[in-house]
């Protein structure tokens, strides 16, 4: 019979790849990019340069 500081050596490592493996399913369902990142936004160099033309 394994010893427990054993069992639970075991458990933590299969505890570690399982939330890697859930954290991994759950980037390839909803990506990696914020929900609230205003991708339609221009960036601040953008902005400058178009304050520039005006």
């Amino acid at each position: 019979m394994a010893s427990p500081t054993k069992k639970k050596k075991v458990r933590k490592l299969i505890k570690k790849a399982r939330a890697g493996a859930k954290r991994k399913n759950a980037n390839r369902l909803h990506g990696t990019t914020q929900a609230n990142l205003p991708l339609t936004v221009p960036n601040a160099g953008e902005r400058a340069s178009l304050k520039k033309r005006a």
